[in-house]
């Protein structure tokens, strides 16, 4: 490392640079209800009921509880600009940390610095690093992982100690994936297996690894998953998720069409083709983690970025040992050398701010909140002019965060599963979606709940009828929404 710092300083440049450019500085309703959300938990302490919306006696596990708080610290000191900040900072530590966990497995610095660009680029294109929760999970666990390797590596027992942090901080800045931190020793625990009963190897290879240490681990990590105020409530999650209109109405829990994904069609063309068509050596845990992230991300679209990141390193090995095994005249290294000279790096560098300069004017116009997603002028008129903190509005389900960040009570918002029978015996999202798709009649909706405003999007079918309904009189209207009195 120290023969090619120049080369790792440069390299760490670049990823920082592009990184950061590459992350839109547009908020989304998730945002919203987290800046909501701890701003309650800050005022009036932590419970399991919700206080955003108008129903009654809904119980709101905050399984993002420290997320929501250092969102809405952010907020109430700086802004959108403080969270845009923070999202920025949390994005390029991920990045450096997945560049230095390919360097330390001993692969190329060229091809893991070719690794982590197409693993930011893949994930910034589909909005991964926003305000959400999401974006500390993929660092805890990518940070998991760099961890288990040192841990097989030196046997060092000061990793069980990260292990153990690692385990308390997910499961209370983002508890619905905290089982992943199990899942993720799956692959090592199937290799130390085959290890210990396999002995005739040839292509699909296995390392030396002590069970006994990977037992401590997943006892260690079950042990600071307690440290939360949501209890056990981390393992009935995910179970009562599973099957309920979350999962159909939500389009991240829906099934991935990898025609329609090239990011994770190009790895899955990648690593299958180099893996059945060459001599390629392949290591058990790579094998695993990279199918086990793949099949995830199959089951339910929010996983991809799990394979877009941690799965990069599995890919990355695989192409690192090709070349090993057959580049004979060591061209990559030779290709590596010629980068390193000043001159290259300079062009480099050059080429990748002209390619990154529209990106960078481009989020020097973007606004933080989108006026034709959010009803930023329609929320103002219904301060200004309505007794708010009162009212019984219907809203769309998109933009309910956004009444909330603005002390309005809110209909139903995107946090979709405290609106379902599966955890409220209830049919607030139900009903929504009813009223949204015509499905009923928006006056019996109205009644069973007691509403006496609506507010639309201009789009919605809804507002169509709304506006040709003596009962309803238009009190607002702009390029995007309209809003309604019941009579």
């Amino acid at each position: 490392m120290k023969k090619n710092k120049k080369l790792y300083v440069v390299l760490i440049g670049f990823i920082i640079l592009i990184t950061a450019c590459s992350i839109t500085k547009l908020m989304q309703n998730d945002t919203f209800f987290t800046i909501a959300t701890g701003r309650e938990i800050i005022n009036n302490g932590y419970d399991n009921i919700d206080h955003l919306t108008w129903h009654e006696g809904l119980s709101f596990y905050k399984l993002r509880w420290a997320f929501d708080v250092t969102i809405a610290t952010l907020f109430n000191n700086f802004g959108f600009t403080g969270i845009y900040v923070f999202i920025i900072l949390i994005a390029v530590i991920t990045m450096i940390l997945l560049f230095f966990t390919l360097v330390k497995k001993k692969n190329s610095v060229l091809l893991s610095f070719i690794g982590t660009m197409c693993s930011a680029l893949l994930v910034t294109s589909v909005g991964t690093f926003t305000g959400r929760a999401q974006i500390i999970s993929y660092l805890l666990l990518l940070w998991e992982i760099f961890v288990l390797e040192r841990l097989i590596s030196t046997n060092k027992k000061r990793y069980f100690v990260y292990l153990f942090i690692i385990s308390v901080l997910i499961v209370n800045f983002h508890a619905s994936v905290w089982m992943m931190t199990i899942i993720l020793i799956l692959p090592y625990l199937a290799e130390a297996i085959i290890n210990k009963f396999v002995k005739k190897q040839i292509r699909i290879t296995t390392e030396n690894i002590e069970i006994k240490s990977l037992i401590i681990a997943i006892i260690i990590l079950f042990l600071g998953s307690f440290i939360s105020p949501i209890g056990i409530y981390t393992y009935s999650y995910m179970f009562k998720v599973m099957g309920g209109l979350s999962t159909e109405f939500i389009a991240e829990l829906q099934t991935s069409n990898i025609l329609q994904s090239i990011g994770m069609s190009v790895m899955l063309v990648i690593y299958t083709v180099i893996a059945l068509s060459t001599k390629t050596k392949i290591k058990v845990r790579d094998l695993c983690l990279f199918f086990g992230l793949f099949i995830m991300a199959v089951l339910a679209r929010r996983n991809q970025t799990f394979l877009f990141i941690i799965g990069m390193i599995p890919l990355v090995n695989l192409v690192n040992e090709f070349f090993v095994t057959y580049d004979n005249e060591h061209l990559l290294d030779k290709l590596t050398t010629k980068i390193t000279k000043t001159k290259s790096l300079i062009i480099i560098a050059l080429l990748i701010i002209v390619m990154i300069l529209p990106s960078i004017v481009r989020r020097v116009k973007e606004d933080y909140v989108d006026k034709s997603s959010y009803p930023v002028d329609a929320t103002e008129f219904i301060k200004n002019n309505l007794d708010y903190e009162n009212m019984r509005i219907f809203n769309h389900f998109n933009f309910g965060s956004y009444l909330e960040l603005n002390g309005i009570k809110a209909f139903v918002d995107s946090r979709s599963e405290i609106f379902c029978e599966e955890f409220n015996n209830t049919e607030v999202l139900q009903d929504w979606l009813d009223v949204y798709e015509c499905k009923v009649h928006y006056d019996d909706i109205f009644d069973k709940y007691n509403i006496d405003y609506a507010l639309v999007y201009n789009t919605e079918r809804i507002n169509t009828y709304l506006n040709k309904d003596v009962d309803y009189t238009k009190l607002y209207e702009d390029d995007y929404f309209s809003i309604y009195e019941r009579k």
